[in-house]
């Protein structure tokens, strides 16, 4: 089951970015997301990598953890209870791989890419909202 949400960023004038969550990726994840919706965190930045502050989520790694993501993926990071916004390479990315800083669940998609300008504006601490799509 594919369900979108947004992520608002009230610091941008309410700018929203859309995501594709895939229960088929990480289906713990995937339900503990929706079981916390709607989230209000801070958020920040680590190269091209938005992570939130902890979370109430909380899930372990689950079969299909991976340390390499692809561009626009979105993904829960259980060591900090964050969720992650993928939009390119992190300070530890190398050979064109996007690399991070632990294993992830990767939960789901940005499927609003023609949105990086978006992200490439939010700074370490900014608000955001993460809710459903009704």
């Amino acid at each position: 089951m594919k369900k979108i949400i947004a992520v608002v960023f009230p610091d941008l004038d309410d700018k929203v970015i859309r995501i594709e969550l895939d229960d088929s990726l990480a289906p713990k994840t995937f339900k503990a997301i929706f079981e916390n919706l709607p989230i209000e965190v801070n958020i920040n930045r680590w190269g091209d990598e938005l992570y939130t502050d902890r979370t109430m989520i909380s899930v372990g790694l689950e079969d299909s953890a991976k340390i390499e993501v692809n561009k626009l993926d979105v993904a829960y990071w259980p060591e900090g209870k964050a969720l992650c916004l993928f939009f390119g390479p992190t300070p530890i990315s190398k050979n064109g791989m996007i690399l991070v800083y632990s294993a992830v669940n990767i939960v789901g998609r940005i499927i609003d890419s023609d949105k990086n300008e978006t992200l490439s504006q939010i700074k370490d601490g900014a608000k955001v909202i993460i809710r459903s799509l009704a």
